[in-house]
């Protein structure tokens, strides 16, 4: 079978304001929240409560976690914040818009993905099935969440699976939000704070001619806690895991290291950046910032359309897009540029660098 092949991508990252300003709005909505969130924090704080406690402090409440010796974030960092729409509706935007792209005699979706951390009144597969009723052609829509910045990946994966699987279905689309609010902190762990996006793929079984992206390969990782606990630190477990991943895709397609032209990945863990330069034997482009802006679920999709804004896909161009999930999630997927997907749009008022 041929390679599934990225058609069109989109991404929306709303108007940044400073994260003072998020914080005395985030006063007034935790005053107006909702007691279950407590309990809903709780029940799930057995399986991942672990990354929050790897990092040096503790957690205080079920609100966002104070970390001692660690400088509190820059009050006049900006972070992209959504207040003119519910998560559902940054969703419904990225999807409309590759729906309206899309040629009228363009096959119907067939399945629809929503990937996403974070929650507001809508459960996840209602946001899916929002989804499902805009486009207006029945399709198969489901969810998959709690993997942070790896959902795509994961999303990838299974949509290249289902081609294999499914003869009938030709059209999937990723669809990635995220919308922060209490009781889910914007703070995320030393120097990263969580921004609003949304990000769409559409992926489509063609032939081997189609331009666009298309999807050599694909893997998402979860980091033993075992590894965490009693071999090394958190970070090195997450290097080691992701590092792993890239090296099986490169040796399952024989591509040396040079052979990738251009690596996309995830900002706020600057280990993780230098292990892949050094594994690709590139240098590490860039300072740091002292703190990161991170789009969850959003931020490989952000930064994919942002790269094909400024390359030029006139020639055959490897690329390599990485990721991390901060519940202990790696993941990596291996993209070959055949010309232009026929919709990149990227609409950012800021630097996601």
């Amino acid at each position: 079978m041929n390679p599934p092949v990225i058609t069109a991508v989109t991404a929306w990252v709303p108007d940044a304001i400073p994260l003072s300003r998020w914080t005395a709005m985030e006063s007034a909505l935790r005053a107006t929240g909702h007691p279950g969130w407590d309990a809903w924090m709780r029940s799930w704080h057995a399986d991942y409560g672990h990354w929050l406690e790897a990092w040096p402090g503790e957690e205080t409440g079920g609100s966002r976690p104070v970390h001692s010796g660690l400088a509190t974030p820059d009050m006049t960092c900006m972070v992209p914040v959504e207040t003119g729409t519910d998560l559902s509706g940054l969703a419904a935007k990225v999807a409309n818009a590759i729906c309206a792209a899309r040629p009228p005699d363009a096959r119907p979706i067939d399945v629809i993905v929503f990937c996403h951390s974070s929650l507001d009144e809508h459960i996840s597969t209602t946001v899916a099935g929002r989804l499902c009723a805009g486009i207006g052609a029945p399709c198969f829509p489901f969810s998959v969440s709690q993997q942070h910045g790896v959902s795509p990946f994961t999303a990838l994966r299974l949509a290249s699976d289902l081609f294999v699987a499914e003869p009938e279905v030709h059209t999937i689309l990723i669809v990635a939000a995220e919308k922060w609010s209490p009781p889910l902190s914007r703070i995320c762990g030393p120097g990263i704070v969580h921004g609003d996006a949304a990000g769409a793929l559409l992926v489509e079984r063609t032939d081997y001619g189609t331009g666009g992206l298309h999807l050599l390969d694909v893997a998402a990782r979860h980091v033993p806690v075992d590894i965490c606990r009693r071999a090394a630190p958190v970070s090195d477990a997450r290097t080691f895991t992701l590092l792993s991943v890239i090296e099986f895709l490169l040796a399952r397609h024989a591509l040396r290291h040079c052979e990738i032209d251009e690596v996309v990945g995830h900002p706020g863990i600057p280990s993780l950046k230098r292990a892949v330069c050094n594994l690709l034997g590139r240098q590490d482009a860039g300072a740091q910032h002292r703190h990161c802006i991170h789009l969850g679920a959003a931020e490989s999709i952000v930064r994919l359309a942002q790269a094909l804004r400024r390359t030029a896909c006139s020639r055959t161009h490897r690329m390599l897009l990485w990721g991390y999930g901060i519940g202990g999630f790696a993941g990596a997927a291996l993209l070959e540029a055949r010309g232009a997907p026929y919709l990149c749009q990227w609409d950012d008022s800021r630097s996601v660098s």
